[in-house]
Parts: structure tokens; C-alpha cells; sequence
């Protein structure tokens, strides 16, 4: 194992061990009716958390000079905008306005200050994104998944066969730049600083969802 394999591995350990206990959209021990609630809340966000992904994908493809990370991004924005119209699909299925959704000030900010990433380092931006952000959905599009299960089988079956297995992919592309870029001291710091930087501020984002989904909004 080479010295920046090692550096990514024990990345991946730190991201998780951040999260462990803290990803607070769903309250597995809420009443059905409640979790339900929670999870048609998850699904509004994730209309437009694709939407917002397709144009953060777009605004960073131009300043990705490497050309090995650079030709795997416009698979991802292809991925980001087909979650987007299947989950929209989804939720008029339910009887529900997909478009109806207004973002909390902190989610907007979040995407708006991820687009304004574009003129960081590719080092910066894919440990941000896709090594945390997007290994952090992957885990709780598998809880969403667990616990929608029983309550409504078709969207469960939606996350895991459409939606789960891009988010790998998407993840894997972030471990492919690290491997790629994270090869001295230096960038390996940039790394490390990128991706508590962004869980960080993806958690704060998570807090308010949280109380505005047990709000009903």
C-alpha cells in the first residue's frame, strides 16, 4: 500500500467517525406516521439537492484541469439530473407538488458556497464533495432505505436500485482524485481541512432540515 493509499484510507475513517451519531434527517425510533413524514421531507430536499448538484457539477467541470477527474464529471451531472426528474416523478406519484419545496437559508448557502468552489483546487473541491459529501449520502441513502422499507416499498426500491448505486460511483470519483492528487504533505493537508471544512457545514445544514422536517415543513 502506498503511502497516499494509506492517507486515503485513513481519510474515509475520519469522515465516518465525524458522523457517527450525527446525521440527524431521519429518528428511526419516531412513530410511523412521523418517520413517514420525515422521509417524504427527505425525498422534497432531494429534488432539489439533484437540481443544485447538476449546476455546482457544471460550474466545476471548466476549472478541473486534470483530465482524468475532468472526464468523469459530466457522467456524474447526467446521474445528478436523472435523480432529479425520478424523484419528481416519485413524489407526483404520492399526490405531492415536487416543486413546492423552499430551501432553508442554510441549505441554499450550502450549495451557493459549494457552486463559489469552482476556483479551489481539484485536490479541495472532490475531497468536499464527492470523497465526503458524496460517501456521507451513500450511508444515509442506506438508512433511508432500511427504515422506508415497510412504510413505502416502491420508494425504498427507488433509492436502492436508481438512485444508491451512482452515489457509489459519485464517491468513488473523489477517492479516485485523492489517489490521484493527495501526494505530498501539503495536498494531503488540503484534503484533510477540505473535507472537515465541508462536514462541518453539511452537519449545521442537517441540524435546521431536522427541525424543519419535525415541524412538517
Amino acid at each position: 500500500m502506498t503511502e497516499t493509499e494509506r492517507f486515503v484510507k485513513e481519510l474515509a475513517r475520519e469522515n465516518k467517525a465525524f458522523w457517527a451519531g450525527r446525521d440527524v434527517r431521519l429518528d428511526p425510533d419516531a412513530p410511523r406516521d412521523a418517520l413517514l413524514s420525515q422521509i417524504r421531507y427527505r425525498m422534497r430536499q432531494g429534488v432539489y439537492n439533484e437540481l443544485r448538484s447538476v449546476e455546482l457539477i457544471a460550474a466545476w467541470i471548466p476549472w478541473v484541469p486534470e483530465r482524468e477527474i475532468r472526464d468523469l464529471l459530466p457522467r456524474q451531472l447526467e446521474d445528478e439530473h436523472r435523480h432529479y426528474q425520478l424523484l419528481r416523478r416519485r413524489l407526483k406519484d404520492l399526490g405531492e407538488d415536487p416543486d413546492a419545496y423552499q430551501p432553508l437559508p442554510e441549505w441554499q448557502a450550502l450549495f451557493d458556497w459549494l457552486v463559489a468552489c469552482r476556483h479551489r483546487p481539484t485536490v479541495e473541491k472532490l475531497a468536499m464533495f464527492q470523497f465526503a459529501g458524496e460517501t456521507q449520502s451513500c450511508e444515509g441513502f442506506e438508512t433511508l432505505i432500511r427504515l422506508a422499507r415497510d412504510l413505502d416499498p416502491e420508494t425504498a426500491d427507488l433509492y436502492r436500485a436508481q438512485i444508491l448505486p451512482d452515489e457509489y460511483r459519485h464517491a468513488a470519483i473523489g477517492r479516485q482524485a485523492l489517489l490521484l492528487l493527495a501526494d505530498t504533505p501539503q495536498r494531503q493537508q488540503q484534503a484533510r481541512d477540505a473535507c472537515r471544512e465541508m462536514n462541518l457545514k453539511v452537519f449545521r445544514a442537517y441540524q435546521a432540515h431536522r427541525s424543519r422536517a419535525d415541524r412538517g415543513g
